[in-house]
């Protein structure tokens, strides 16, 4: 049968939709084991190139209103694709393993070629055709295109692709390249000739079939180029290999990227256009020469857009996130929720920047190794709540180029050893509340100036105020410095700045001092070096706490379970009681630091729609009892029914609840079990008896087998006689209540022609009387109940 046939009897199926085992249909179908004269509108005859799809794709959305095209799955495609109307590109996977990601790749194997270079011991070079770059910059290449090596390691391909990759360092001069092995120069990306690239390998030999490793260089610039274009979706695929670009995957107004690897060696700049969300994505190095930004949210228009990043991670990457605009119209919101970033220490900067925009949220957001969480931001309000900064410089900045209301709330911040250190960098104009949070602020940097370090800089300056309540200040600095703990402008009548029920932890370090901004206080000094003076003359933290724990052997335990390996959780201690009593600290303490995965497990994680989130970081029990934000509560529905329901915040560290149940004074027995559910949200309706006290609790179970219980929530419903029978009619098995009666009682069962049949003597507790008359044939009986009371009958019905 010809192709040619083949495609005629298909070719009415052109733009129509196809299942694929259960997955998503696709317009078209692409596959390097494809062959362009196939339709590719059905997955068995797919399309091997873009290019040969592509010219269909126009036809398809002026009939449809849409395009979507399938990527075989674990295939490799080296193409640029123009459109100039929305598309969606996803991957599909003939047979299994729903979820794969099909491969953009923007660069080219050279392993042959390259020529030692006769003045550099280390340098080789070759003249590298640039096909693919059509941006700013001679031919397009430049500004921010730019080319690069990526070495890969052979042996570690066969295991591990995405950790073999490594982006070479860009050096700026071929001595530089010269003098540093693993780097290369390329005199194309700083816009001088001739148009070579200059490799020094990672160890020193020739690039051309090194039995090592294999050299890809970038020869394009973007995988789709639709600049500034709307409602474009990107879903399972791996990109690498392509220059920073204005596009790589770009998009406008309600674009969106999930389960996306970024790298190693994809150079990532302007990725989102406009309003954008980029879900369960993965970022890796990309190129050392291009912007040291992962994302950048850019917005030449502003009209109150919004961009995410959400259930994402961050790997090696210097900056994640930068958010501007072009012209000075402001950008509506940046989000980051639940966001894990691992700097490489070596080469990291903020984790966090923006510039003219108007709104900043950060939700359960982690970073690890960055010299700033959010960095001297100009948003002019900024929500940062449930996220831990760890080893930072400091942890948020405010720039004073705006008017800033800042939002600071259930943060955990951690700083590293710097010249100077902070928990937040605040500069005029800025209104902070801050709330539940805890700076542990570490330096040992030695010097003379009395204020090495600082809780909150900058308070009591300017126009600025700050509203500080129930956190927790660690000064953990050099002996001999001094930390300067918060500020405020002389007295409580004159000051806009509000500090209370705060606990301040003198741990290491000279002294903590506070200052007022009125130098006629304190004998002329500003500066007060205690707290009870600092709560005299300020008239703030009136209900706060100092601990100096400096020759405390407990150290930091005597507050906290073991902050050493990141567990905040106040301990069982006179002082965390206090603590505790106090409210102050984090609403749920993260209890360990975040285990950084490898590259695969990361890529592993996100392809099931996982992300290694600080609240996997969090222990459900603290003291056996539930210590997260739980909802549990029980409701008559009549006289026969119980309803429960309850509601977990965070369910990352739960294995599965328990519901139990106690009657009258009984212990509590298992009712029911649960598995944890995505939506949090859990029921159950439950038997019970008029008059019977009852009483519920739940029990949680962590990975470690450990569990703790809630309260337990009561109810007994109505009932005026002096006893109930259940069931009422029964098939022999009585249950007697008495109806909150306490003592001897007598209980008579007689038929329908009065003969006793049995009687039974208890003492009566709460807890039901059991009867068995399954003996008796059918009909109707009478139960007589004597009591100190008096007695009282009831009629019976066995069936």
């Amino acid at each position: 049968m010809s192709l040619k046939f083949i495609a005629s009897l298909v070719v009415g199926f052109l733009c129509m939709p196809y299942m694929v085992l259960g997955q998503q249909s696709y317009d078209y179908y692409i596959s390097n084991a494809g062959n362009d004269n196939f339709p590719g509108t059905v997955p068995a005859l797919p399309k091997k190139t873009i290019a040969a799809a592509s010219q269909y794709f126009s036809n398809c959305f002026s009939k449809k209103g849409e395009v979507r095209v399938g990527l075989q799955a674990g295939d490799i495609f080296g193409e640029n694709l123009t459109t100039s109307y929305p598309i969606q590109v996803e991957s599909y996977k003939m047979g299994s393993e729903p979820g794969a990601f099909a491969i953009l790749d923007g660069g080219q194997a050279f392993e042959s070629g390259w020529v030692k270079d006769s003045v550099f011991a280390n340098i080789f070079e070759q003249d590298i055709a640039y096909s693919g770059f059509t941006g700013y910059g001679i031919n397009g290449i430049g500004s921010y295109s730019y080319i690069y090596v990526t070495q890969i390691d052979r042996e570690l391909e066969k295991t591990a692709p995405i950790t073999a990759r490594k982006p070479l360092q860009f050096v700026t001069s071929i001595a530089a390249a010269d003098a540093t092995p693993g780097s290369f120069y390329s005199p194309i990306n700083t816009n001088e000739n001739p148009k070579h690239v200059y490799v020094h390998t990672s160890d020193g030999s020739s690039p051309n079939n090194n039995p090592k490793y294999r050299f890809e260089v970038t020869v394009r610039d973007w995988a789709i180029n639709s600049t500034y274009q709307p409602d474009n979706i990107f879903e399972n695929l791996w990109v690498r290999g392509f220059g920073a670009g204005i596009g790589m995957l770009p998009g406008g107004d309600n674009s969106s990227y999930n389960k996306i690897i970024f790298g190693p060696g994809a150079g990532v700049h302007h990725l989102v256009v406009r309003s954008g969300t980029i879900d369960h994505s993965l970022f890796l190095p990309g190129a050392e020469n291009t912007s040291d930004f992962a994302v950048v949210f850019y917005d030449d228009q502003g009209l109150n857009r919004h961009c995410a990043v959400k259930n994402s991670i961050f790997m090696d990457v210097p900056a994640p996130l930068y958010c501007h605009n072009g012209f000075g119209s402001n950008f509506g919101a940046v989000e980051m929720d639940n966001v894990v970033a691992f700097a490489d220490t070596t080469n990291a900067s903020q984790f966090m920047f923006t510039s003219n925009n108007d709104t900043v949220l950060l939700r359960n957001v982690y970073s690890d190794g960055y010299l700033t969480g959010y960095n001297y931001g100009t948003a002019k309000y900024s929500s940062i709540t449930d996220s831990y900064f760890k080893d930072v410089s400091f942890g948020m900045g405010y720039s004073n180029s705006n008017p800033v209301t800042a939002i600071v709330n259930d943060v955990f911040i951690r700083t590293k050893g710097n010249w100077y250190s902070a928990g937040i960098y605040m500069q005029a104009n800025t209104k902070l509340t801050l709330t539940n949070s805890i700076f542990h602020i570490i330096n040992n940097y030695r010097n003379y100036w009395a204020d090495a370090a600082s809780f909150v800089y900058g308070t009591g300056r300017g126009d600025s105020w700050v509203h500080a309540k129930g956190n927790i200040f660690i000064c953990d600095i050099a002996p001999v410095a001094t930390l300067i703990a918060a500020n405020t402008n002389a007295s409580e009548a004159e000051s806009s700045d509000k500090w209370d029920n705060n606990v301040y932890i003198l741990l290491s370090g000279n002294k903590i001092a506070w200052t007022t901004a009125d130098p006629s206080t304190n004998g002329g000094s500003s500066l007060i070096q205690n707290f009870q003076e600092w709560q005299r003359i300020s008239g703030q933290d009136a209900h706060s706490l100092f601990f100096d724990l400096r020759k405390d052997p407990r150290g930091l335990k005597a507050i906290f379970v073991d902050p050493e390996n990141g567990n905040y959780d106040l301990a069982n201690t006179a002082e965390g009681f206090q603590v505790a009593a106090l409210h102050a600290g984090m609403t749920n303490a993260p209890n360990c630091f975040l285990k950084r995965p490898t590259y695969e497990e990361a890529a592993k994680l996100i392809s099931k729609s996982e992300v290694p989130s600080l609240a996997t970081c969090r222990n459900p029990c603290m003291q056996h009892t539930i210590k997260i934000n739980t909802t549990f509560g029980v409701d008559v529905l009549n006289q026969r029914q119980a309803r429960v329901n309850w509601g977990i915040g965070q369910q990352q560290n739960i294995m599965e609840y328990e519901l139990q149940k106690a009657t009258g004074n009984s212990d509590f027995k298992s009712l029911a079990t649960f598995p944890v559910a995505a939506d949090s949200s859990y029921a159950y309706t439950d038997k019970i008896e008029p008059g019977v006290p009852y009483q519920y609790r739940l029990v949680i179970t962590d990975p470690t087998g450990n569990q703790c219980f809630s309260e337990a929530r009561s109810i007994k419903t109505l009932d005026n006689k002096p006893f109930t029978i259940f069931p009422n009619p029964s098939n022999g098995h009585l249950m007697i209540s008495l109806n909150g009666y306490i003592g001897d009682a007598t209980l008579t069962v007689t038929n329908s022609g009065g003969q006793k049949i049995l009687q039974k003597k208890v003492f009566n507790f709460y807890a039901p009387q059991s009867l068995d008359l399954t003996v008796e044939p059918k009909g109707i009986y009478f139960l007589k109940v004597n009591t100190t009371e008096g007695y009282s009958v009831q009629k019976l019905v066995l069936q």
